[in-house]
């Protein structure tokens, strides 16, 4: 089993946390890496927009698929938040934590079948959200490093992917 620690991140207990923050925490837990449908269709509003790295936009349904892949792919799939800021307004922004054990193979476009590794797994992403007057998620933009995603899934990416973790 990975051991991913617990100390970094944020608990929806927390009192600091909004009840849009402890709503946060808990799409990531829930939805995202367990995969519960009828969360992710209330949080997420039927015109949601993701914006990744380099510029690509997909829907929610996308998204969808792209998170049951990982979910698929990884033993132990978690999604945590190690830090949220709600000020208030229809903004807020996090810096998310995925994590997991690549154990089975892993379907991702446009890369085709990655075979697993059997090693832990993880990456951080800094994500702004726009939520409409229900709280629900219209728009995203993620920012991550995704050379090292991909080297970490073992891909042969070379020296562009630098030595980060």
């Amino acid at each position: 089993m990975f051991d991913n620690t617990t100390e970094d991140f944020i608990q929806p207990d927390d009192a600091a946390l909004t009840a849009r923050g402890r709503a946060l925490i808990m799409i990531g837990r829930d939805g995202i890496a367990g995969g519960d449908q009828q969360a992710l269709e209330a949080y997420f509003h039927p015109t949601f927009r993701f914006h990744g790295p380099g510029g690509g936009e997909v829907t929610r349904e996308d998204l969808w698929a792209f998170f049951a892949g990982y979910r698929s792919a990884l033993e132990d799939f978690t999604v945590e938040r190690r830090a949220v800021i709600d000020q208030g307004g229809e903004y807020m922004s996090a810096r998310t934590s995925f994590s997991g054990v690549f154990t089975r193979p892993l379907e991702l476009a446009p890369m085709g079948t990655l075979q697993p590794t059997g090693e832990p797994f993880d990456f951080d992403v800094i994500n702004i959200f726009r939520v409409d007057a229900e709280d629900r998620l219209v728009e995203e933009w993620a920012l991550y490093d995704t050379l090292l995603v991909m080297a970490k899934l073992g891909v042969d990416v070379g020296s562009a992917a630098g030595s980060g973790s």
